[in-house]
């Protein structure tokens, strides 16, 4: 069975259906309020790398803390998740980026003031 398909057996009630896991990569934006930029990036684990930019431990992105995540997109293939953020990082990602998929966070980060 491939990894994320849905083992119906051979009749299957709702309880039986069982997912595998994979892993996935995601793609990430993040938002410095504190600086007023952007950082993409690529991870296997989100959650994780959020925390790692928040406590400062990587040293490109700690003196611009705190930082917000605006959006991430998941891949079930590292290759896919890196491509995309070389994607977002080119001038025809970031306009994609600043028309699609950040432009409602920002305003909002904006009116706070």
């Amino acid at each position: 069975m491939d990894s994320g398909s849905i083992n119906l057996g051979s009749n299957p009630s709702p309880a039986t259906i069982v997912f595998e896991s994979y892993i996935m990569y995601y793609a990430y934006i993040l938002w410095s309020s504190k600086s007023k930029i952007f950082y993409y990036g690529y991870t296997e684990d989100l959650k994780k790398r959020i925390k790692e930019h928040n406590d400062g431990i990587s040293k490109s992105t700690s003196p611009h803390r705190p930082w917000k995540l605006l959006f991430y997109a998941g891949f079930k293939d590292k290759k896919l998740a890196k491509d995309f953020e070389l994607y977002l990082k080119s001038a025809s990602g970031k306009a994609f980026t600043y028309k699609r998929l950040v432009n409602i966070a920002l305003k909002k980060d904006t009116l706070k003031g």
